[in-house]
């Protein structure tokens, strides 16, 4: 359990906001933090994918050779 604490106007949009999408202000305020939290793994797991990417450390090929090897597996 927390506790948040939240200045009026904020809270009067959140209010507004769980009545729109039919939910109480404690889901609404759920629902947007898994949401925020999945978006900052997937931007960190993106980050150090790009990170190996340009340090060589991850091979790449065209959709070209893609398209090669698939065909070559006779799929």
């Amino acid at each position: 359990m927390m506790t948040l604490d939240i200045d009026d106007d904020t809270a009067s949009l959140l209010r507004h906001l769980s009545e729109q999408e039919h939910v109480s202000p404690a889901q609404l305020i759920k629902n947007l933090l898994s949401e925020y939290l999945e978006d900052l793994a997937d931007a960190a797991a993106g980050d150090a994918a790009l990170a190996e990417l340009t340090s060589g450390k991850d091979d790449t090929i065209s959709l070209a050779e893609w398209e090669q090897q698939l065909n070559a597996l006779g799929r």
